[in-house]
Formats: C-alpha cells, sequence, structure tokens
C-alpha cells in the first residue's frame, strides 16, 4: 500500500478487495438487470421474497499491540452502516453500478491497544428500483484496516441474519417500511464484550465481479437533534466528539452557532427547531421537527415484553392537526415498534422524508430520548446565504436552499420519499444550485460519470442512474451536455470534457436514428417524450405524447432540444480544441418552417398545429435557435404566459429572460403571487420546494423536490451577478441587477475557496462586492 496510508487512501485507486458474503448468497449468479425500458428483460428464476430486505450484522474482532492510527477500507452491496467499538462511524457507499463500484476510506482515529470490534449492519434491498442496484443477488461486503505505515491489521469477522426490521414498500417499491422488534435485537451486538456465541462465519463471495474504486464525493453529514439536546457528530473521515448545548426536556431548541468541521468543508450548521406540538393523556406525542428533514427519528422507551409503539410519519398535518402519514406523495409511513422488556432503543435503518411524526405508546410505556437525526451531503450553511428586507425573497432562496441541501444525499434525489432516484434532467437544476450553494463539484462530476455509465444500455442514456430500475426520457437525455457545461464552466477543466464527448455525441448520433430527410426528428418512439411533468402544467402542449410509444408526427419540444444538444456540442468541440461536427444553419430552417407562425410571430406545438404553448418558445429561446428579429414577440408572449408550465421548466424561462437583459421580468417572476410560483408554495407552508407550484396541482405531489430550486442561480448569478468562471482570474465576474425596490440585501456565495459577499446597504444607490474577511 506504500508507505503512508494517510497519503495513499486519498487517491482514486482501485482495491482488490476480499469480498464476503452469507451462505444463502455464496452460489448466487448475478443477475443481469440491464435492458431498454420497453424491453422486458430475460431474467428467469430470480429469487424474491426470502432475498429481500435483508439485515445482517456483522462482528469484526481486530487487536492492537500498541496505540495506532487505523484506517479501514470498506464497500458493501447494498449498504453498510458502520461502527467501531459502538460508536457511529459512517455508511455508504453512494449507490452504484458494480462495474465502477464504490468503496470508502474510514479514518478511525488512533486506537488504544487492546482489543476492539468494527460492527457492520449491512442490508440488501432486493427490490429493482431506483435507489440501490438491488435485486440482482449480489450481497456481499469487504472490510480491511491498515495502519498508516500501510501494514494491514488481521480482523475476524462473524455474522447473524436478523428478522427484527420487517415490513410493506412504499412509494414505488422504493423502500421497506421498518417495524422493528426489540425482542429480536441483539442490544449491544456493536461493542466490545458483547457475547457472540452461536454466529456464524461469512464465506467468500466468489461471485463478486465488482471493479473497485474510491468514492469520488464526500461522505454524508449528520446531526442528532433532541428536545433540549443538540448531538454533532460527522460519520465519515473525520468523527467528533457529541457537544450538549442544552439540558431542559420537552422544550424547543434554541438555535445554536457551531462551528461543523467535517470531510475540509467548514461552515455553520443549519439548524432545525424541534419541539412538541401536542402530548395527550394516553401519553401520545405529535412532534414537530420545524421544517421538512431527511433522516430519522431515534427514541427510548421501557416497557414490557410485547408492548408496542406505533410511529406516524408525515411530511404534513391533515385537516383535524393530525400528522397525515398516508402522504400524497404515495407514501405510507406507518410503523410499529415492539418492545423487550425493560428499556429498549428504537434503531430504524433507512432514512424517509418528514416533518411530522405522531408516536402513540401503549400504556405503561414511558418514552424518553427523543431524537431527529438528520442526514445530507455536507453544506455549510454561512457558506451561501441571503439577507434581505425584502423577506419573500429571502424566504424563497431559504426553502430552495433547504430543497437542495435535502435532495443532495449521496446522489441528487428528485425526491427523498417516493423516488429517492438522481434523474438527468432533475440533476440540470439541482447541480447548478448546489455547486453554487457549496462551492464543490465533486457530485456533479459524478453524476456525469454515472450517466455515461448507462451509454451500455442505450447510447442514448437512461434517464436515472444509478440504480436497477430502467427508465428512458427523451428530454432529459438530450440536456446531458448541459452538466458538461456546467461542470467546465466552474472547474475550466477541458480534459474531463473531452473524456465525455464521445457520450454526449453518441446521444446524439442515437436521436439521428429518426430523424427525416430535413433533419427534424419524427416519432421518437424508443423513449418517453416529456415536455413537462405533470400533464397538466404542460400548457395544453398540442401533441399525443402517449406512453410508451409517442405517436407519429414532428412536434417542437423534441426538436428544440435536439437542435440545441447540436449548438452545445459545437460548444463542446470548441472547448475540446475538435473540429465543429453539426453545421446547424439548415436544420434551423426546417425547424422554423416547421413550428413558427408567420401570423402570431410564435411557435406551435407541432406542424400542424396551431396551438402554441409555453414550451415551444422556451427551448427555441433558451438555445438561440431563431433569428433574432422573431424573439421580441416570443418574449411577450412567454411574459404574458409567465409560469404557465412546471416548475423544472421555471429555469430555463428564467434563464431566457436574463441573456437578454430583462431583469425587471426575472425578479417579477420570481416574487409573483399567482398560483404558479414560490409564493404560492410559502403560503402553503412549504419549508422546501413542491415538486408542483401548490399540493393540489399534482396527484402525487412531493413537498420536496429539488428541480423546483431555480431560484438559487438565479438569484445568485443574474441578480446578485456573481457569475462563477474558471477563464476568469478570481474564479467570478460581477454583473449586478439588483432591483432598486431592494434597499438591504446581502448575499455570500463560495468561490474558489473563498466567500464572495455582495451587499447593498439601507440608502446606498449601489451594490459592492468584496471578499470575506471574517
Amino acid at each position: 500500500m506504500g508507505e503512508n496510508m494517510g497519503e495513499e487512501v486519498k487517491k482514486n485507486e482501485s482495491w482488490d478487495a476480499r469480498w464476503l458474503t452469507i451462505p444463502e448468497f455464496a452460489d448466487a449468479v448475478p443477475l443481469n438487470l440491464f435492458h431498454k425500458e420497453q424491453v422486458q428483460p430475460s431474467v428467469e428464476g430470480r429469487k424474491t421474497a426470502e432475498f429481500q430486505n435483508v439485515h445482517v450484522f456483522v462482528r469484526g474482532y481486530f487487536t492492537l499491540e500498541r496505540a495506532q492510527k487505523i484506517f479501514c477500507k470498506i464497500t458493501a452491496d447494498d449498504h453498510y452502516k458502520a461502527y467501531l467499538d459502538g460508536a457511529f462511524m459512517g455508511e455508504g457507499p453512494a449507490a452504484a453500478y458494480h462495474t465502477k463500484y464504490y468503496y470508502n476510506v474510514l479514518e478511525l482515529g488512533t486506537l488504544a491497544a487492546g482489543e476492539h470490534v468494527l460492527a457492520l449492519h449491512l442490508y440488501y434491498q432486493g427490490l429493482v428500483n431506483r435507489v440501490w442496484n438491488s435485486g440482482d443477488l449480489r450481497f456481499a461486503f469487504a472490510a480491511e484496516l491498515w495502519d498508516e505505515k500501510g501494514k494491514e491489521i488481521p480482523v475476524s469477522f462473524c455474522f447473524l441474519k436478523t428478522d427484527c426490521y420487517e415490513g410493506e414498500t412504499v412509494g414505488y417499491e422504493t423502500q421497506f417500511l421498518e417495524n422493528f422488534d426489540s425482542r429480536k435485537y441483539p442490544y449491544g451486538w456493536k461493542n466490545t464484550g458483547f457475547d457472540a456465541d452461536g454466529w456464524e462465519k461469512p464465506v467468500p463471495a466468489v461471485w463478486a465481479d465488482y471493479t473497485l474504486t474510491k468514492q469520488p464525493t464526500e461522505m454524508l453529514s449528520y446531526m442528532e437533534y433532541q428536545l433540549g439536546t443538540i448531538k454533532l457528530h460527522a460519520g465519515n473521515e473525520h468523527p467528533l466528539e457529541p457537544t450538549k448545548l442544552h439540558s431542559d426536556a420537552v422544550q424547543p431548541l434554541e438555535p445554536a452557532k457551531l462551528e461543523h468541521k467535517c470531510a475540509d468543508h467548514n461552515g455553520h450548521i443549519h439548524q432545525i427547531t424541534p419541539s412538541v406540538i401536542r402530548q395527550d393523556p394516553d401519553g401520545s406525542m405529535l412532534l414537530d421537527a420545524g421544517e421538512e428533514i431527511t433522516g430519522m427519528i431515534l427514541l427510548t422507551a421501557e416497557g414490557k415484553d410485547g408492548d408496542q409503539v406505533k410511529l406516524f410519519y408525515g411530511e404534513e398535518l391533515d385537516g383535524k392537526g393530525s400528522v397525515r402519514y398516508d402522504m400524497r406523495c404515495n407514501c405510507c409511513y406507518r410503523e410499529i415498534w415492539t418492545l423487550a422488556d425493560g428499556r429498549c432503543e428504537f434503531d430504524p435503518y433507512d432514512y424517509k422524508g418528514f416533518r411530522y411524526i405522531k408516536i402513540v405508546p401503549d400504556g405503561g410505556v414511558k418514552l424518553s430520548d427523543i431524537r431527529f437525526l438528520v442526514r445530507h451531503y455536507p453544506m455549510g450553511e454561512s457558506l451561501c446565504e441571503l439577507k434581505t428586507e425584502e423577506k419573500t425573497l429571502e424566504n424563497i432562496f431559504r426553502i430552495c436552499k433547504n430543497t437542495v441541501r435535502l435532495g443532495t444525499q449521496e446522489n441528487y434525489v428528485d425526491c427523498p420519499t417516493r423516488e429517492k432516484g438522481q434523474y438527468l434532467g432533475d440533476a440540470v437544476v439541482t447541480a447548478h444550485a448546489q455547486i453554487l450553494l457549496t462551492g464543490k463539484t465533486d457530485m456533479l462530476l459524478k453524476c456525469i460519470n454515472q450517466f455515461a455509465q448507462t451509454a451500455r444500455v442505450c447510447p442514448g442514456l437512461l434517464a436515472v442512474a444509478p440504480g436497477g430500475l430502467m427508465q428512458e426520457i427523451a428530454d432529459f437525455s438530450l440536456l446531458y451536455s448541459q452538466l458538461l457545461l456546467l461542470y467546465y464552466r466552474f472547474t475550466g477543466e477541458k480534459e474531463t470534457v473531452d473524456r465525455y464527448y464521445g457520450i454526449a455525441d453518441g446521444i446524439l448520433k442515437h436521436f439521428s436514428q429518426y430523424a427525416r430527410e430535413d433533419g427534424l426528428l419524427e416519432q421518437v418512439a424508443d423513449k418517453w417524450n416529456l415536455v413537462d411533468w405533470p400533464e397538466n402544467l404542460r400548457d395544453g402542449y398540442d401533441f399525443p405524447l402517449t406512453r410508451p410509444v409517442v405517436a407519429p408526427g414532428c412536434h417542437n419540444v423534441i426538436n428544440a432540444l435536439y437542435i440545441g444538444a447540436m449548438e452545445t456540442q459545437n460548444t463542446l468541440a470548441e472547448i475540446c480544441g475538435r473540429e465543429m461536427p453539426y453545421q446547424t444553419k439548415e436544420i434551423k430552417k426546417a425547424y422554423r418552417n416547421a413550428f413558427y407562425r408567420e401570423k402570431t410571430g410564435i411557435l406551435a406545438d407541432s406542424e400542424t398545429s396551431s396551438h402554441a404553448a409555453l414550451h415551444s418558445n422556451v427551448y427555441a429561446m433558451y438555445f438561440h435557435l431563431l433569428p433574432k428579429a422573431d424573439e421580441q414577440k416570443i418574449l411577450t408572449f412567454m411574459e404574458q404566459k409567465g409560469f404557465s408550465c412546471g416548475v423544472m421548466l421555471s429555469y430555463f424561462v428564467l434563464r431566457v429572460f436574463a441573456e437578454r437583459g430583462q431583469y425587471d421580468t426575472v425578479y417579477e417572476l420570481l416574487v409573483n403571487e399567482g398560483e404558479h410560483g414560490w409564493v404560492n408554495m410559502l403560503r402553503e407552508g412549504a419549508t422546501t420546494c413542491f415538486e408542483a407550484w401548490g399540493k393540489d396541482q399534482k396527484w402525487n405531489t412531493s413537498l420536496c423536490h429539488p428541480w423546483a430550486s431555480a431560484p438559487v442561480p438565479i438569484l445568485i448569478e443574474e441578480i446578485a451577478g456573481v457569475h462563477i468562471d474558471a477563464a476568469e482570474k478570481d474564479g467570478y465576474y460581477w454583473t449586478p441587477h439588483i432591483p432598486e425596490k431592494i434597499r438591504e440585501f446581502r448575499l455570500c456565495v463560495p468561490v474558489k475557496g473563498k466567500k464572495i459577499i455582495v451587499e447593498k446597504k439601507m440608502g446606498e444607490e449601489y451594490a459592492v462586492i468584496r471578499e470575506d474577511k471574517e
């Protein structure tokens, strides 16, 4: 491993791991679940129930002859949670395809001489969904310990397969509920001194076909909030000791300013204020986290064998003031915890998206030590903040920032409830916001790479990656090059653009099979033609977007995206020093001939329709597909339409106006008080952005959906005027457009390891920009 393990583990190196599994999976033949969405996989004899929702506890014993600093290389499929002598150390790896699977490196710290236990809670979900690459019979783990000089520390493993977690699935077969049975749970198994008599030895996973690489992103960060106490722990390379702030029980937690240093990430922690809304005579409690969170509830209870505690989670309250646990997003979060005699701890595994929880104990059960555990990718609260006397604008930024924080888990998830999947189109908006909020591009690069890997299934790429569910959306594939362009703008890494250039070009070649003589696409049949979602927010788009195969004919949006992808590919070619691959003059003419209506001066939805949806005009303007002389009428049309669209398209609408200098329109759209806007979300009690403009504008609205976070990049770049550009000497250029009506404005944003502040003070006409020296 080299002379200095501490340096070696920071490299993105491969690892020839010794994979272990349990006997039930020893003779597994991994299933190939990759297939085009419209082609059913030829998988026979798939094992189901007994190979789903598998929880396994592993104890790894090791002895140190002297005190020394120890590192752990670790991975598992589907997932692990790691503990050292009972203390939580982290979880992972981030979901990935087996051909480029991730491992983590944990710095366990300097350990004393003597015996220690590395405890692992392993999980194999066994479902085919957007979360993990599961259901393929790959269940195994690998863990090796090393000292800082590169000497391996021997570890002896044993395991117990447990059935203390049971429950039905929720969402789109997204996760299992966890009806937790303390009578079956071996309390103390994570600690030294536990009697593991009867535990079995794991066996080699001879079938293991993984290619391993170090996870390229930081591991998750965590915060525990107790009613009166807050605990801070990192769960990655730099574990921290718990910090006690308050001791008063059953009182709202006052926000506290703490410096959080985690994986080279500095910044104040975002605070929530959990509280008890109501405590009834029967002992039940209604708790409020204060805002939407991603995580779980932890609690302790004391009762007798067979007593139960019922748990109801929800994103909102119902009309009677109780938790709406059968949530509108298609998740029914109702769980039962069965107690053993005496004092028991509730130990959930998977995370949920929720705000409220009702806890209903049986008579005689005493509850204590109730905590909310919040998890997400690290994001320092003070790195990027907006303060202004225009509180509507400040609150819009706040809910968008909250959403991006919670929606950036180990991937960019579309929502933390129903799907938990990384969608390509969603990532265009989420990644732009997340980079500005954190100053980091590692998650975006991983996203770019994982979608590139789906070219093995289809050169036109999948819409979700990673994950076992094969879903294809034409619109999203044609936006892949936008991710590359975004990454280049923030990093200036030409070699990265060049590495994925062929993937982006392969997408265009795939879609060209549907091109007719004039170059326009007709009936792109192998992928869902989305236009927008949900259907009722397509502004009456006049073309039958049937599924699984779209109707015959030539419609606008797919062609605007196709030609736009050509233009973007030309830009990527220029960055890489390649020849321009696409001459777009003629296909732009064909596009205008097919869709432009001379009588109205706007673009129609199809070549046979006279109806003009907002969508048919936005992408054409975004990609500059028309002569400038055509633009003014379309801009007027778009201004009249406002947000006659879903929340994701708002990102493109706002950028169209900003690129043409119409900043007053940008601001008015941001703060508009109609039913289609972020103000409407705030009116409906949002603490995070919704999947649609209002709770009832979709039949299964998620109340935490990062594809609605367009105000983050728009406010930072177009209003405050901080444009991150790696080509600039300071890493950015500044062109502010803060409306005159805003008298006080202060926004900070991370740039190249610095914090840049744009500030307009009361009574001053102009804003100033400076580097934060605090």
